[in-house]
């Protein structure tokens, strides 16, 4: 435990937090890892959770320094301190002069929460034996390895909801890239428009979580009207759908350090009209996301960069030069749209993640003008440690070109035993077919829009099986 005396921490320092006098491990000594791993399997083996959300871990107090106070030395009163709350290093955290294992508090302070968050990592590892979630209020470089992030207590405003979108950029160029703030938000009385609004935005964070204060206004979906309901129901199964797309982000996060949810100008530096664009996310490369973060909009204006971007349902097509578009916005309604070029899996979306997974796929198809597409799918359990290190998932290759689309299994597993490729779809089919082939046998219940230029074809093709699409 932090101290104020030697390294094993004769005196404990005590603290102030929501349970009343508190002590703060320190989790620098390898001894608090092996003591917390025993706390998390003794709690573990009463209640059988998956997760762990840590709290408080900046590390936050609500007396300064201690209940005693603090020592008046250099370290409490350095010459110069940065701007911090309170003025004083001490004021809502513990002494800077408090001991740790590896050296004071003033030394450490800032890693905190990233050392809870490794100690929180190796327990849940060694309890459960599976992949570890862990959230984490408190972060430092290199968290993204071991927990998620959310954005703290913020507060249920138009101006919160506006800020989440550049937070939630920021720590994905930072490496955490499992980040969400709380939907409808935290402190407050949240409104029926806002919490719409919000799901809607936060269907495309990457760690999405509706979550309030006691005493505060009810704030999930059934606590709204038919309408906003039927807005968030809508929200949340667009997210379910794209789960197949999301998980192969964060596998590319995981491998490649990419990230998943992404600022437009990462994605297009030279275009110096992305680089101040705070209001808009990509996930990864190919999907725009623009959600209305104003009370009373129903339209929205977003920056689409040069290229052709289609929107997500289908029924219309950007062709930009570069340029700020206006979009009809209403409230049951946030614009995605997919960058020509990208190639989506997709899956029927059910109640909760365990039962989409056994649903059925589909591929949607988003081709730039030459009729070029790529994509990938990354599947395995869902769950197992280091699956990608031991072989043991599915990699899958999307390829469109010259009038036909054709999956390759680059690496074979086991997981999508039992699910079914059902339709591929086609955005940006110039003319109509005459005739479309699936592995070579003609479909004939094939569909095609000549206003939005969309070709649908139903499948019914293994997933774990190569296949090819083929239209003339």
């Amino acid at each position: 435990m932090l101290g104020m005396g030697t390294e094993i921490c004769l005196a404990l320092l005590l603290l102030q937090v929501w349970p009343g006098p508190t002590a703060f491990p320190d989790f620098t000594n390898p001894e608090t890892h092996e003591w917390w791993y025993d706390m998390v399997k003794d709690f573990h083996e009463q209640v059988p959770f998956d997760g762990m959300w840590i709290d408080m871990n900046e590390p936050s107090n609500f007396v300064e320094g201690s209940q005693d106070g603090c020592p008046d030395t250099s370290l409490e009163k350095p010459p110069y301190v940065p701007g911090v709350f309170g003025g004083r290093l001490r004021a809502g955290t513990i002494c800077a002069s408090s001991q740790q294992h590896l050296s004071s508090h003033y030394n450490l302070h800032s890693l905190y929460g990233l050392t809870e968050a490794i100690a929180s990592h190796n327990a849940l590892l060694r309890v459960r034996g599976t992949r570890p979630f862990v959230i984490s209020r408190s972060t430092f470089a290199g968290h993204g390895h071991y927990a998620g992030h959310w954005t703290g207590d913020v507060e249920s405003s138009w101006e919160q909801l506006a800020s989440s979108v550049p937070e939630v950029l920021l720590f994905n160029l930072l490496g955490v890239p499992l980040v969400g703030a709380d939907i409808c938000g935290f402190a407050g009385d949240t409104s029926e428009e806002l919490c719409v609004r919000w799901t809607q935005l936060g269907a495309f964070y990457p760690f999405m979580r509706n979550h309030n204060d006691h005493g505060n206004r009810p704030q999930e979906p059934y606590a709204f009207s038919l309408a906003a309901q039927d807005a968030m129901r809508r929200a949340l199964r667009l997210r379910y759908s794209l789960l197949p797309h999301l998980y192969t982000l964060f596998h590319r996060a995981h491998v490649a350090g990419d990230t998943v949810a992404r600022p437009l100008f990462l994605e297009f530096p030279k275009d110096p009209n992305t680089w101040s664009v705070d209001r808009q996310l990509l996930w990864g490369a190919g999907l725009l996301v623009t959600p209305v973060l104003e009370q009373g909009q129903t339209k929205v204006s977003g920056y689409f960069p040069a290229g052709t971007w289609y929107s997500f349902t289908g029924d219309s097509t950007i062709h930009s030069k570069g340029q700020w578009i206006l979009l009809a916005a209403p409230l049951d309604t946030i614009n995605v749209h997919i960058r020509a070029g990208h190639i989506l899996p997709l899956q029927e979306p059910a109640l909760n993640t365990a039962e989409s997974r056994k649903k059925g796929m589909t591929v949607m198809v988003a081709l730039t003008p030459d009729g070029f597409a790529r994509g990938e799918l990354f599947w395995d359990d869902g769950e197992s440690w280091q699956s990608f290190e031991k072989g043991d998932c599915t990699e899958i290759l999307f390829l469109a070109a010259r009038g036909a689309v054709l999956s390759q299994i680059l690496r074979a597993g086991g997981h999508l035993d039992g699910i079914l490729l059902e339709a591929v779809t086609v955005l940006g089919v110039p003319s109509a077919p005459q005739q479309v082939l699936a592995n070579g046998v003609p479909v004939e219940d094939f569909s095609y829009r000549s206003d939005t230029q969309v070709l649908h074809v139903p499948m019914s093709v293994p997933m774990w099986e190569q296949f090819v699409v083929a239209w003339s």
